[in-house]
This record gives structure tokens, C-alpha cells and sequence, in this order.
């Protein structure tokens, strides 16, 4: 029995060994809005065994290496009287803009960052590169070599895993007769079906996996399970994201979601019996080593389950009952004494199931999941400022929003946004409480994985620039200008990771040719982000390779990536030092059209005519009351013009930026990415006329 916990032991040990010694680190622990610091210092001595938080980080995938930012601030004011106007076609109101803060924004139809970026090469525009352009190149990578590690290994894995689990589970209701294992048999033959439609279905079962299956291909939203009886999301498993990609990656993504969303409630015993038989056949069957070669690279990924899962529950049944045998997993009273000691264990932080408001969130939500969904943090932001938590029954707060997120994260001019959001009763508390929790989380937990990491290399957006930073980027329309450059990269963030992320729940081209030459463009002086982002992908690169999750030519854009964001870093030092940049600097500029249309192409990828546009979908949040859900959009690559000082020469210099869109869809019909290229946008957010005109 103890043998669960020592090959999890083994992998963490093993997961820590990249060019250092492992270790088990203890961190900032996230606690409930409101618990005070005494509460959450003072041990609890009834905690079996002793609690791991989400927000704690519990071994090293891969390094984290900072990279070190130095600049003096020697920038002067310059006048926004541009010696280039000539080169741009504005609205009157767009110029009176760009003359007067130094900037504006103006809606393109790019769809393609590299596209826009080229076309100003060909032209002869002066350049800006902008973070917006790099955030997005990330993406791209990280969410094509996610595609490739799911096609060509997890979803193998998952295929055999899922037949030992069923074959398994059979044996045990051959020997017993115990309808907990014959349960068991129709759960694991709902994901082989949803994995390979040729996949051995008992007769014993075939009947209540077809109601299962019915239900999955008919995603109306919430229906009592036939095999559970308690009410099932059926609308989340409608492939969103890349998983539209090939019916290899379809497939995956609905058997993942079925392990992900379907709980083994703590509170009843049968629902238990069946996670205890899982244990049982994760041992019997030697597959611990095959679940976690799953498991560990999405945790890299993504994070870890927000639920308690196999080698929690193996704790707790090896102190219960020793050596775990299918007779105690029959005996209702020793599994009763299993259920008390487990209560003990971790609550999950985000709700992602159907839960009355007069009902006990933690009772009807802990349990068991064989592959959980990850808790994630803005999914637990989100979590704590919608209704029960803000807002009454009169008034309650069903939806939160993106800009939340970045409010919590530092952001006040994000909270400016949200004054109207006062409205809803224990907002402004809820708020404080989440800001003063994570400003007091420190860099190991910023770094645990690659979703966390993504999200800390956003944070320099949130910081209001002072005199050190040309006067273009002091102003609020610029700060304005940095959410909307943060909200588009969580988005790309949250659309990537759709499948494993826990969702809460509420209770310009001329027309003559000219031949191009070099002009002297700019770069957005953003260094820390660069630097984050610089050692985010070399993160990134370093963790896959070692578990041989990486193609080299995927290995080779995070290597090339990393060395532009270093050269991006560089360059920006200089600009915010009044230091003149070398030819070849320029050139990388100049050039960097052509730069980011190399990194995002790839001679081995899954891909379909969805991926020829940037804009893209992700459902964040579900309303049970509304039966509506929260969209984030990507839409197309917007135009920016910038006023820069370029070695005494004030000129205009243009690139791309994401446009943000926020709004609400009914949860019948989350979006995907291919629905969402056809749709008419929505309005933009209000927030975003002081820089988009």
C-alpha cells in the first residue's frame, strides 16, 4: 500500500533534479479572505495529515533564474510635434490624441502581429515593438508545444491508462459483485469511449454509458448524471480552445474533462468506495508511475488539482485500514471512519459544481477526482467576488471581470475601473483581503509552473511608470493602454489552458511600391517584462526538454525566443538610459516582422485554418443562475502610434496591440475559437476610448 507514496515521493524527487538538488519547499499559504494573520499561523493539530495548500510550493519542476534589470531613468521630455506625419493617415481626433498623450490606438483588420510588423518593414514606418507582439509570440509557443506533448504522448497515455483502470475495476466486480466496482466500470468506459469509439464497452455497463455519452454530445448545460445522480456541467465538454483542432486533441479534451470535472463527494460512502477501489487498482496494476507521467506535466503546465487525489487519498487508507483489501472497501463501517479522517484533509478553493446557497460549499464540493482539474489563482479571485462571497440575494454579484483580476494584482487603475462595483455588498473587503494575500506571496510562488510564472511576468504591466519612463507612458490612457495588454496575454493564457484550468463558479499598405530601408524604431521600454518573460521560456524550455516533452525545433523557438527578449531587455535599458542603440539593434527592430513570423512557424504542429488569426475564445466563469457564461476575447491585431525621441529626431513609430473584449454568452453555447472568428465583435470595454479611437 505504501507503495503509492513512495514512487509520488520518487517523481518529486526526480521532478526536482534539473541542474540542482531537489527539494521540498514549504511557502506563503493562501488562506480565506478575511482569516486573520493569527488564524492562519496557529498549527492545527486536527489537520490529517498536515495540509497542503494550492498556494503552496511543494517540489521544482524546473529552475526559475531571474535576469537582472538596470537602467538609470535619464530621460528627458520631448514636444509631440512629430517630423513624420506624412507617413500616417488619422482621423482628426486620432491625431489630436496622439499629439496630446503621445499615443493612440486605432481598431485594423491585422490578423497576424508579424503581418502588421512586415507591412510597416515594406513601408519604411518606423518601428515599435510592442509587449503585446511578444506576450503573443509566447503563446504561441506554449500552446503549440501543449498540442504536440497531448497528441503524441498524453492522450496515448490516458487511452492506457483508462483500459487498465476499467479492466481492473471489472476484476474487482467479478470477484465481489460489488456495484461500487461495476460503477467504477461504466466511469472509466465513458472516457475509453470519449477516447477511441472502438473501446470495449461491458454489457454489464453499455446502457448507462450510452445515457453518459448522450448527454456529453448533447452539452445542454446542468442534468442530473444517470451514473451519479447528482447535476453535471454537460455544456463544458464541448471542445473550446486548441482542443479543435484534430479529433485526436477533441477527444482528449472530452475524456480529460470527464476526469476533471467528476467528484467522488467525500460525503457519501458509495461515491467514496468507488475512489478507494481506484486506489486500490492504481496499485494492483503497478500504474502510479503511468497516472503521474500525466498528472506531473500538467502541473508544469497548469498547476496542481484544486481537489484531493490518489496519493492523498492512499495516506489516509494506509493509516485506516493498513493494507488496503476489496473486503474493507466493502465494509461501510470502516470507510465511514476513512470519510472522517479525510474530512480533515485540504478543502478545494474553487467551486466548480452546482451548489445551493443555503448549502455547505465544503461539503458539497470535497471529495475525490481521479485527474482534477487545477486550481488556478484568478479562478480563486474570481471565486471570491461573485455571490455568496460579494453582493446579498437581493443584489447579488453573478459576474466578475477580467480587470478584477489585475486589481487584486496591484493594479489601481484597475480598481478605478471597478468603483462601480462598490455597489455590491463586501466587495471592497473582499477586495483588500485578496490584494493583501497575494502582494504577500514571494517569487517561489509566483514560479511554481509555467501558468503562475505567465501571470508574473504580467506584473511589471500593473505599475504605474514614474519619471523615469518617457512622458508617453505616465499618463492614465497608458496605464489603460498596459490592462489591455495584460487582459489580452490572460486571455491567450486562459484560452491555452481551457481544458485543465478549474473554472469557478457562482453561487496600413501604400500604393506605390518603395524599396525598404532601415528606419530607427522603438522599442516599449518594458525591461522587467522582457526579463520575466526571457526566463519564463527558458523555464519552460529546461522543464520539457529533461522529461523529453520537446521537439528540438519547439526547443529551439524557446532558445531564440529567449535571446530576443534578452536583446528586447537590452534595448529598452538603453532607451530608459538616454544611451544611443548600435546598428545591429536597430536592425533587430527593423526586422522584427520577419523575427516573429520564424518563432510562430513550425514544420511539425497541429494546426487548422483557426490558427491563421490571433483571435481567440475563453469561457472563465459560469453563472448557474443566469445559465450564462463569462467570455474573454482576443479579437484582431489593433494599430499603435507612438511619439519617440530617436536620437534628437521626434518621429511617429507604429506597431500592433491586442484588442480585449469582454461579454457574456449563454452557457448552451461556450464559444470556440472558429465561431468566434465569424461573430461580429461586441462593443470594446469603456475603459479602453482613452487610447482606442
Amino acid at each position: 500500500m505504501k507503495k503509492i507514496i513512495t514512487v509520488f515521493l520518487a517523481c518529486i524527487l526526480l521532478s526536482g533534479c534539473v541542474g540542482q538538488k531537489a527539494e521540498i519547499q514549504e511557502e506563503s499559504k493562501m488562506k480565506e479572505p478575511g482569516e486573520s494573520e493569527q488564524e492562519q499561523s496557529e498549527p492545527n493539530d486536527s489537520t490529517y495529515p498536515p495540509e497542503e495548500p494550492s498556494l503552496t510550493v511543494s517540489h521544482v519542476f524546473a529552475p526559475y533564474t531571474p535576469i537582472d534589470v538596470a537602467f538609470t531613468g535619464d530621460i528627458g521630455d520631448y514636444p509631440y510635434q512629430p517630423v513624420n506625419s506624412d507617413q500616417v493617415s488619422l482621423t482628426q481626433a486620432q491625431f489630436q490624441a496622439l499629439t496630446t498623450q503621445g499615443f493612440v490606438a486605432i481598431p485594423s483588420g491585422y490578423t497576424q502581429f508579424y503581418s502588421l510588423y512586415k507591412a510597416c518593414h515594406e513601408n519604411n514606418m518606423p518601428i515599435f515593438i510592442t509587449t503585446d507582439s511578444v506576450l503573443h509570440t509566447y503563446h504561441i509557443i506554449y500552446d503549440y508545444t501543449l498540442r504536440i506533448a497531448e497528441t503524441t504522448t498524453l492522450s496515448g497515455d490516458i487511452l492506457l491508462l483508462t483500459t487498465q483502470m476499467a479492466d481492473q475495476s471489472f476484476h474487482y466486480y467479478e470477484m465481489t459483485g460489488d456495484e461500487a466496482a461495476l460503477r467504477n466500470v461504466a466511469y472509466f468506459s465513458v472516457a475509453g469511449k470519449l477516447l477511441d469509439d472502438n473501446f470495449l464497452v461491458r454489457p454489464e455497463v453499455s446502457s448507462i454509458v450510452d445515457e453518459e455519452l448522450n448527454l456529453i454530445a448533447a452539452h445542454t448545460g446542468f442534468v442530473l448524471s444517470p451514473l451519479f445522480g447528482y447535476r453535471e456541467d454537460y455544456s463544458q465538454y464541448v471542445p473550446r480552445g486548441h482542443y479543435t483542432r484534430s479529433e485526436t486533441l477533441e477527444n482528449y479534451f472530452k475524456a480529460m474533462m470527464w476526469y476533471g470535472r467528476i467528484m467522488f463527494r467525500l460525503k457519501s460512502v458509495e461515491e467514496t468506495q468507488q475512489a478507494l477501489y481506484m486506489v486500490k487498482a492504481i496499485e494492483d496494476t503497478d500504474t502510479f508511475t503511468l497516472w503521474d507521467r500525466i498528472y506531473e506535466p500538467t502541473v508544469f503546465f497548469v498547476g496542481k488539482t484544486d481537489d484531493l487525489n490518489i496519493p492523498e487519498y492512499e495516506s489516509v487508507a494506509w493509516e485506516i485500514f493498513g493494507e488496503l483489501t476489496v473486503s474493507q472497501i466493502q465494509d461501510r463501517e470502516k470507510v465511514s471512519q476513512f470519510i472522517e479522517a479525510a474530512k480533515k484533509l485540504r478543502n478545494p478553493l474553487i467551486n466548480s459544481s452546482w451548489v445551493r446557497d443555503d448549502q455547505t460549499v465544503e461539503e458539497e464540493t470535497k471529495g475525490f477526482r481521479f485527474m482534477g482539474q487545477r486550481f488556478i489563482p484568478d479562478s480563486y479571485m474570481f471565486q471570491q467576488l461573485v455571490y455568496n462571497k460579494v453582493g446579498t440575494m437581493q443584489n447579488p454579484r453573478l459576474f466578475p471581470k477580467g480587470l478584477d483580476v489585475l486589481a487584486v494584482l496591484g493594479s489601481e487603475r484597475a480598481l478605478e475601473h471597478l468603483e462601480s462595483e462598490k455597489k455590491y455588498e463586501n466587495y471592497e473587503n473582499q477586495m483588500a483581503a485578496l490584494q493583501h494575500e497575494f502582494k504577500a506571496l514571494d517569487q517561489d510562488v509566483w514560479t511554481q509552473n509555467l501558468y503562475w510564472t505567465w501571470i508574473y511576468s504580467l506584473l511589471p504591466l500593473l505599475t504605474e511608470k514614474g519619471d523615469d519612463y518617457p512622458s508617453f507612458m505616465r499618463s492614465k490612457a497608458w496605464a489603460d493602454k498596459e490592462l489591455n495588454t495584460a487582459l489580452g496575454s490572460w486571455t491567450e493564457l486562459r484560452h491555452d489552458t481551457i481544458l485543465y484550468a478549474k473554472q469557478s463558479y457562482t453561487l496600413k499598405a501604400t500604393a506605390v511600391p518603395v524599396q525598404p530601408q532601415l528606419t530607427r524604431g522603438y522599442v516599449e521600454p518594458n525591461p522587467h517584462v522582457y526579463a520575466r518573460l526571457a526566463s519564463l521560456a527558458r523555464m519552460m524550455r529546461e522543464g520539457l526538454q529533461d522529461r523529453g516533452l520537446l521537439l528540438p525545433e519547439y526547443s529551439g523557438k524557446l532558445q531564440d525566443l529567449e535571446s530576443l527578449l534578452i536583446q528586447l531587455k537590452t534595448i529598452s535599458e538603453k532607451e530608459l538610459s538616454g544611451e544611443s542603440l548600435t546598428d545591429e539593434e536597430y536592425r533587430t527592430i527593423w526586422t522584427i516582422g520577419f523575427t516573429l513570423e520564424s518563432l510562430v512557424t513550425f514544420q511539425t504542429a497541429v494546426e487548422s485554418e483557426a490558427d491563421k488569426s490571433v483571435e481567440i475564445v475563453a469561457d472563465v466563469h459560469t453563472d448557474v443562475n443566469t445559465s450564462q457564461v463569462l467570455e474573454e476575447g482576443v479579437g484582431k491585431v489593433f494599430i499603435i502610434f507612438v511619439v519617440v525621441e530617436v536620437n534628437g529626431r521626434i518621429q511617429i513609430v507604429q506597431g500592433g496591440i491586442f484588442s480585449y473584449y469582454e461579454f457574456l454568452q449563454p452557457m448552451s453555447n461556450r464559444l470556440t475559437d472558429e465561431e468566434w472568428q465569424l461573430m461580429e465583435p461586441p462593443p470594446l470595454p469603456e475603459w479602453t476610448s482613452s487610447f482606442i479611437i
